[in-house]
């Protein structure tokens, strides 16, 4: 942590600003953050791009009110500045000053992430090679294969949290993802596929998926697509893949369990605390100290320690993705998930790593149970309604079930439903738990989080294509 420029005297005399204005609780966050970017499009070169941000935001609280205010020049003086204006943004007044007491003890964090080979330690050509690697195996695959797009990026992030409560805290955080997009045409007919995997860790992710997977599995993916009919409308069974059960995890149930939207009474789920709201075979986990997680962090953006977090257990809503703003009355306490894109951004109740927990069942088990329905194999996301719990998703693969396999593929699959109504349809949950990585949107604000859920069968749900609905 020594790349960040301030020590313990610095924080101190920030926090004391803080108070000296009126403020009753204040808090620091400091980030360097380092980030490569290396883009090929076409069959050449698009972009190569490296930034390094540096920058700290302060917030201050005062009955409840929150202030925040951000700099990039990290000095002890454009510090107790930002303190003084996020005091006066709070409604702090100087002449109710109180004499508090500054926490700066040291507490002791053990990083979620990891890089076995360092991608700072990985020169730009050589990253350019093994992206060559993804476009190469791509278009090998097919000569119906037209247009190949493969993005590296490495994220290196060194931060640390001080507040007047609760000490200092750092840690060290590290991701990598390489995302590869094929378009394949035949006979006037245009598909795309899509592969992005990535980890918690640096260049060892071509370990776990070679850069000629990555791209073979994009450009089947696409290929398979030309073959795509439209598919059926009305209510049917559906089996969503591991890809497709994390994501519905993540978009109808998950947001609608972030703490803002349950205070505000603006979630489904704020009425339904200790109800049951899904299926007995669903327990539903997030959890940020998954060693190596795309979404994972060995404190949050406040500082508290990473805990898992049992959201459903059993079908029984439990849990509550909190932060410090927004504790969660009548779930099973508080959780570590105060997250923010930048420095320049105050923390949210965000997800990290999301999933529902596996079951006894084989996938193919799961699968042959159903004689004519859907299979999603992944999901490319969609509308949901967090008050309601109505959503719409677009499956980016998804096929005929026929006579319990995999049949032909579909195009421009919908499935509607509603979140709970979803999770309670659930007849069947495989052993077979994989993750998604990505990145979630909120309030302009983008983190990583990645999302899994083993095979999943529900027992009927509604499907549309482009002609229903």
């Amino acid at each position: 942590m020594n790349e960040l420029p301030v020590d313990d005297d610095d924080l101190g005399a920030v926090l004391w600003s803080a108070l000296r204005a009126g403020g009753h609780w204040a808090e620091v966050f400091l980030e360097r953050r380092s980030t490569e970017t290396l883009r090929l499009a076409g069959g050449g070169v698009a972009e190569i791009r490296s930034d390094l941000d540096l920058g700290a935001g302060v917030r201050v609280v005062t009955s409840g009110r929150a202030g925040y205010a951000y700099t990039n020049i990290v000095t002890r003086r454009s510090l107790v500045e930002a303190a003084e204006a996020a005091a006066i943004a709070s409604g702090a007044a100087s002449s109710v000053r109180a004499e508090r007491p500054v926490d700066l003890r040291q507490r002791t964090v053990s990083p979620a992430q990891h890089a076995q080979r360092a991608p700072a330690d990985v020169t730009s050509p050589e990253k350019v090679a093994l992206l060559r690697r993804v476009d190469a195996a791509a278009r090998g695959r097919s000569i119906q294969v037209r247009d190949v797009t493969a993005t590296h990026v490495d994220v290196t992030q060194s931060m640390l949290v001080a507040t007047t409560d609760s000490g200092i805290a750092r840690d060290q955080r590290v991701r990598t993802r390489l995302t590869c997009q094929v378009t394949a045409r035949r006979d006037g007919r245009m598909q795309t596929g899509f592969d992005g995997p990535g980890i918690g860790g640096g260049m060892e992710l071509y370990k776990g998926d070679a850069p000629e997977t990555i791209g073979v599995r994009a450009a089947e993916r696409a290929v398979r697509a030309l073959d795509g009919i439209e598919p059926p409308n009305g209510r049917l069974p559906v089996v969503l893949g591991p890809s497709g059960g994390g994501l519905l995890l993540h978009e109808a149930c998950g947001h609608g369990l972030e703490a803002d939207a349950l205070t505000h009474g603006g979630s489904i789920y704020a009425r339904t605390i200790g109800d049951l709201v899904g299926s007995e075979l669903i327990t539903a986990v997030d959890d940020p100290g998954i060693a190596g997680g795309f979404g994972s962090y060995g404190i949050d953006d406040e500082g508290a320690e990473a805990r898992r977090t049992v959201l459903l257990d059993r079908g029984i809503q439990l849990g509550a993705l909190s932060d410090r703003s927004n504790p969660v009355t009548g779930t099973t306490g508080t959780s570590a998930n105060g997250r923010r894109a930048s420095y320049a951004d105050p923390p949210l109740a965000r997800m990290s790593n999301t999933y529902i927990r596996p079951g006894s069942s084989s996938a193919q088990d799961v699968l042959g149970s159903v004689v004519d329905g859907i299979y999603v194999a992944r999901l490319r996301g969609g509308d949901v309604d967090v008050t309601s719990g109505e959503f719409a998703f677009t499956a980016a693969e998804a096929s005929l079930i026929e006579d319990g396999g995999i049949g032909r593929p579909l195009l421009s699959l919908s499935l509607l439903g509603n979140g709970p109504d979803a999770l309670r349809s659930v007849e069947a949950v495989a052993d077979d738990l994989s993750f998604v990585q990505a990145l979630c949107g909120k309030e302009g604000q983008w983190v990583p989080v990645s999302y899994g859920s083993p095979t999943l069968l529900l027992g009927g749900i509604t499907v549309t294509g482009s002609g229903g609905g």
